[in-house]
Formats: structure tokens, sequence, C-alpha cells
């Protein structure tokens, strides 16, 4: 990972000034799955197409982050002459972290919004967590589930409660024949409100 002066005085004079939830230079980069660099020339010539001497100066840094995404960062002299590979490579590596920083912010926020937004707050002992689960799901009436599970629909609920019928993809024990995950009910505004 190429190390920059640049970002680590910025994390360091953020880090000293804040007392609240923040994103960090160290939270980005645990982050990242792979960077690669590679000069535009190189990689026109590598398409078989002649490169100019513009495109050989032109660095670029692409980082790929765990879950996928992917953050390109540039950087180029503005005299040939002053073209050094290292700094081309540091420079398009903070021009990447500069675009990361924003988006990362963006999802600290929404986080920050979860917790502050609960309807009901903790009490007796308890407290808020947030929790990510990845789950198979589709539309399914309160009756549906319970015809699924072989119950007799109690009394006091109503059958066509629209809703989903979900598997935990992450959970190994199914209980319902068919099925290899853990399968439940949830009322649909609940699941609404809770998975994209």
């Amino acid at each position: 990972m190429v190390k920059s002066e640049t970002l680590q005085a910025t994390e360091d004079y953020s880090a000293a000034r804040s007392t609240a939830p923040r994103v960090s230079l160290d939270s980005m980069k645990a982050k990242i799955a792979e960077e690669v660099y590679f000069t535009a020339g190189a990689a026109i010539e590598a398409l078989g197409l002649p490169s100019s001497p513009a495109t050989d100066l032109l660095t670029i840094c692409i980082l790929t982050m765990r879950n996928g995404f992917t953050v390109i960062g540039k950087s180029a002299p503005a005299s040939a002459a002053n073209f050094d590979a290292e700094k081309g490579q540091r420079f398009a590596y903070e021009d990447a972290i500069k675009q990361l920083w924003p988006l990362e912010g963006y999802a600290l926020r929404e986080e920050l919004h979860r917790e502050t937004s609960a309807k009901v707050m903790p009490r007796n002992g308890m407290k808020q967590y947030v929790g990510t689960k990845l789950v198979n799901a589709r539309p399914m009436t309160r009756q549906e589930y319970n015809d699924l599970r072989g119950w007799t629909l109690p009394e006091d609920e109503n059958g066509s409660d629209t809703g989903y019928l979900v598997e935990y993809a992450d959970e190994q024990r199914p209980n319902v024949p068919g099925y290899d995950g853990y399968i439940s009910w949830s009322p649909a505004d609940v699941f609404e409100r809770s998975y994209r």
C-alpha cells in the first residue's frame, strides 16, 4: 500500500480535533481489498493501440473495496520532465482516497441517522445495536406462512396481513424442510424498513 504523508497529516489533524464518530484513514484502508497502478499508456499498448507521450504520463490507481466497489484515482505532471512513477502512484492513490472519504462519510452518516431515529429507546439495561443480515425473501401473507409451517392461524391474527417469507442466508440451521437456511416471517412494513 502506498504511503502518503499528506493523507496522514490530514488524518492526524482531523483526529486531534474530533470527539464524535468519524471516518478515519485506517478505517478506509481496512476496506481496501486490492490496489492496482498503471499508466494509461501501458494500458493502451496492452490493447494493441499506440500510446502517446501524454498517456504515458497519466498514472491510474484503482482501489477495489472488499464489497466490490471501485474508486479510480489519477495523476499526471504538468511537465513531462517532472514525471516520476513513484510520485505518480502516490498522487493517484491520494486522489482515489479523497474520492472515497465522502462516500464513507455518507455511509457513517446513514448509520448514525438510523441510531438516532429509533422509535423505541433502550431501557432496563438494554443497549441499541445496529446489525446487518443477508436474507432471501419473497412476499407471503401471514396465512400462507402459517400454512407453510403447518400451523393454525391464531384467532387474534389477520391471515391477509402482507409480509415476507424470510430465509436467513448466513444461517445453516434449517427449520423447514426444503430450505437451507432458517425460515421466519416478517410483516411487510418491518421488512421493507430493514432490507433493500
